[in-house]
């Protein structure tokens, strides 16, 4: 009961943080105006080297590919990787992820001249803060949301006061995408080639 209560707290101090910096604003989980990955097939790598999150990050992966819009495939070369999933002691006072983006140049291998057309996309690093999920006392099902969540806003979908929708940035969200983040999603990815 104690390790509830303290939950509970801990639930309403951030619902009340998040709403005073204005993450949990009026916006819903509508697309952004464009995807953030030039196909629907996307690359992942789990550095994660601990078992217990690299089964975190694969369940919040499966929850996306269950939705059919977007295709999650996993790849041994993290610098390959549109997307490497792990984790981080903290991800800032009050967050639960925490992310950053590159810019890799690659060579067009098609091209025939001697001068190669390099073309510009980004790589994702998406941080689960291992701080946060421990405070709140979050299982593995509610962490997986959590980087489910993470994995929604790099694929484009904004945050959503909808508590129906992964993308809801409170501790009272679903733990996997829902068919409103579907719908958002097919939005945005649905001109895309696989």
């Amino acid at each position: 009961m104690k390790g509830l209560g303290k939950r509970w707290i801990a639930g309403i101090i951030v619902v009340l943080g998040l709403i005073g910096i204005g993450l949990a604003s009026p916006v819903s989980a509508q697309a952004k105006a464009k995807a953030n990955f030039p196909r629907k097939t996307i690359t992942y790598h789990i550095s994660s080297t601990g078992s217990y999150y690299r089964g975190v990050w694969k369940l919040a992966v499966k929850n996306w590919n269950h939705l059919k819009v977007v295709k999650l495939v996993e790849t041994s070369d993290a610098s390959a990787a549109n997307l490497v999933l792990t984790t981080t002691k903290t991800a800032g006072k009050n967050y639960a992820y925490t992310s950053s983006m590159s810019y890799p140049t690659v060579k067009d291998s098609d091209s025939e001249s001697s001068s190669s057309i390099s073309t510009q996309y980004f790589n994702y690093k998406i941080l689960l803060s291992r701080k946060m999920m421990k405070w709140f006392y979050f299982n593995k099902t509610e962490r997986a949301g959590w980087g489910s969540t993470a994995i929604g806003d790099i694929l484009g979908l904004n945050t959503s006061k909808n508590f129906e929708s992964v993308m809801n940035f409170t501790t009272f969200k679903e733990d996997k995408p829902t068919k409103y983040d579907k719908k958002n999603l097919k939005k945005l990815y649905q001109n895309l080639p696989y």
